[in-house]
Order: structure tokens, then C-alpha cells, then sequence
């Protein structure tokens, strides 16, 4: 196989064999090699963590027996450093082994081969997951050009804007139709600067990149602090803004930052999607090891294709926010991501008396 087949022009895919019997390791490299792979070898545990605290491997093939540790703990301990997207793994076990091939898919590893092995099939694996790696920096790129380096220039405009409209004062009045042009800008300017920011977070979230910074945490006084940041937009609104929290209940071990974050966007979803008159209120429980966290409004309720869409990025719904406030549909998808983050779970249903109520759960531990 020709290498440019399995590279682009001028790279090569540096690959890592970790498997502790010789002949599987020589066959590999052999084979690999010719294909157009930079490769190399490892014999055990030790061998992997050396080579890899020195270099980065576009793909590591690891066998499940090793001498010294057992293969799946090596993965685990890989993927503390190396996410599911940055570093694909496929591990090699025997015939029959199931159990392993399950424990290694369920502590991150991308995909797997048996032994004896067609080499034919490992050679189609390593390039389907090389090329989803590929397909993950073209994406990494572009979204690096359409968030960081679009940041910069909008942030330059709002402040111009802004400035712009500071010049002008009750003795000095501006034209009316130009006053609604800059206040034009300077919304839609910050509409665009949500969109990149929650791009950017959610990108971080799933690469990855949001280490929780987890301590003693109060749901009751997160659940106060968010009523208490959202009464005022409630309040512009005409809409009645609550809380029922259970008294007594159980700290968990949590990220608080990130808890307000998620309680900031459902209640303000509550708020946002709302007519006037209306109600949004925050409850709070503890039932079987968990604590529950519930956001409920009295709007028009969720559609059953809507809900289906929810929590996915970008998804288009058919209710509009009630007060022409713009929506940059990341949102939910940001709060699943944290409670997944937790360890919780998080969903939606429709209130029999109307309206939506949305749940998340948090394990106690």
C-alpha cells in the first residue's frame, strides 16, 4: 500500500505498537511500515509510558496482556492526559475475550482487533481512525478561524460602537435613526460575541478541556444565586420568578461555577420563552443518592419533535423567545455537557397544567 494513500503530501502518521510477543510486534511493523506508517515498538507498559513522555503518537495499537500492567489500566491512565479524539487507541485481545474488548470500549479506547488478526482489517481500522483524527483538526482549524480570530475584530467594533454612542448626550442628541443603528450594532455585536464564546466553551467541554473544579457544594444556595441574577430580566418581563428548595439538603461534591452556569441557562430559557404574567420557579430534592434540580415555567409547553432536538447545538425549534431576544441554540447543549461532567443526567418534559419543566440530576457521593 503506497503511503500517500494513508498521509497527505509531506506528513507521515507516527504510530506506536505496544505488545509484549515479539512476532506480533515484527509482523506489525513490518506491514505498518510499508503501508506508509512511521512506527514504534513497545513491549511493555513501562516501554509505552517511556516513549510516550517523549513523543506524540497519532494512533497507538496496545495489546490488553501485558507483563507489567494490565492493558486496560494503561488505557485508563492514557486517557487521563489524551481524549477519545486527540489520541485513537485500538486495542488487540485474544479470541473469546469479551469482557476485556467491553472494559477497554467503556475506559476509552476507539476500536479493537482479535488475535490471530487479518491485517487487511487492522490496516482499515487504523486508517477510519486516522481519518475521523484528520476530520477533527479541519474542524479544530476552522473553528479556531471562525471563533479566536473573529473574537478580536468584533470585540474592536463593540467598542467603537459603544464609544461612538458615549459621545452623544441629552445636549449633543443624536438622529434618532442613527441611535437605533448603533444600538443595532452594539446587540447584534453581542449576540455574535455569545455565539463565539459558547462555541469556544462547548469545543473545551468536549475535548476535554474543562477540568471541574469540584469542592463542597450548597444546590440550595446555587439555586438562590440564580433566582437572585435573574430577577431583574424576569421583572422586565412582567414574569413572577421563584424558588422551593427542600431544607436540609444534602451537599454534593460539585463544580459551582459551572452549577450557576447551568441554572443561569434554564432559568433564563424560563424567562426568555415566557409571556408576561407568567411564572418560572426553581425546586430542588434529594431521592435515591441523588440531588434534583427543577426549572419550571407556565409558557406554551414543548412540541414532540422538539423535544427530540433539544439538547443538540444549532437545532431549530418552534418557539420563539417572547420578547425578540436572540438565542444562540448552545445553550441546553452546554448544560448537558456539565451535567454529564458530574456524573448526572439531565431532561425535559411537559407540565400537565402547561408549560415545560426541565431536571437535572447530581449523584451523591
Amino acid at each position: 500500500m503506497a503511503q500517500e494513500e494513508n498521509t497527505t503530501p509531506g506528513e507521515q502518521y507516527q504510530l506506536l505498537v505496544v505488545d509484549d510477543t515479539d512476532g506480533i510486534r515484527d509482523v506489525l511493523e513490518i506491514q505498518l511500515t510499508r503501508a506508509g506508517y512511521a512506527v514504534t515498538l513497545a513491549e511493555n507498559a513501562r516501554q509505552a509510558l517511556d516513549r510516550i513522555g517523549v513523543d506524540d503518537y497519532d494512533l497507538i495499537l496496545l495489546d490488553i496482556k501485558l507483563p507489567d500492567m494490565n492493558g486496560i489500566d494503561l488505557l485508563a491512565r492514557l486517557r487521563e492526559s489524551r481524549s477519545i479524539l486527540e489520541t485513537p487507541i485500538i486495542v488487540i485481545s485474544g479470541l473469546g475475550q469479551t469482557a476485556d474488548v467491553v472494559a477497554a470500549l467503556r475506559n476509552g479506547a476507539n476500536d479493537y482487533v482479535t488475535k490471530p488478526f487479518d491485517l487487511a482489517v487492522v490496516l482499515a481500522r487504523i486508517k477510519t481512525q486516522l481519518s475521523l483524527k484528520r476530520l477533527k483538526q479541519i474542524n479544530d482549524r476552522f473553528l479556531k478561524v471562525a471563533s479566536h480570530d473573529l473574537k478580536k475584530p468584533l470585540l474592536l467594533i463593540l467598542d467603537a460602537a459603544r464609544q461612538l454612542r458615549g459621545e452623544f448626550s441629552p445636549g449633543r442628541p443624536m438622529a434618532e435613526d442613527g441611535k437605533g443603528t448603533l444600538d443595532l450594532i452594539i446587540e447584534s455585536g453581542e449576540y455574535m460575541r455569545r455565539i463565539i464564546e459558547e462555541l469556544l466553551e462547548l469545543r473545551a467541554i468536549r475535548d476535554g478541556g474543562v477540568r471541574l473544579a469540584k469542592a463542597p457544594a450548597d444546590l440550595n444556595a446555587i439555586a438562590r444565586q440564580a433566582v437572585e441574577r435573574n430577577a431583574a430580566y424576569a421583572k422586565s418581563k412582567g414574569i413572577e420568578i421563584q424558588a422551593r428548595l427542600e431544607p436540609g439538603l444534602p451537599q454534593i461534591r460539585a463544580d459551582d461555577f459551572q452549577l450557576m452556569q447551568v441554572l443561569d441557562n434554564l432559568l433564563g430559557n424560563a424567562i426568555k420563552f415566557s409571556p408576561a404574567g407568567s411564572r418560572a420557579t426553581v425546586r430542588t430534592h434529594s431521592t435515591d443518592g441523588y440531588v434534583v434540580c427543577e426549572v419550571s415555567d407556565t409558557g406554551p409547553g414543548i412540541t414532540d419533535a422538539d423535544m427530540k432536538k433539544l439538547f443538540v447545538e444549532y437545532a431549530k425549534l418552534s418557539n420563539a423567545p417572547t420578547g425578540n431576544e436572540m438565542s444562540t441554540g448552545l445553550g441546553l447543549s452546554i448544560c448537558k455537557e456539565l451535567v454529564l461532567l458530574h456524573g448526572g443526567d439531565i431532561g425535559a418534559r411537559n407540565n400537565p397544567g402547561g408549560g415545560v419543566t426541565f431536571q437535572f440530576r447530581l449523584p451523591l457521593e
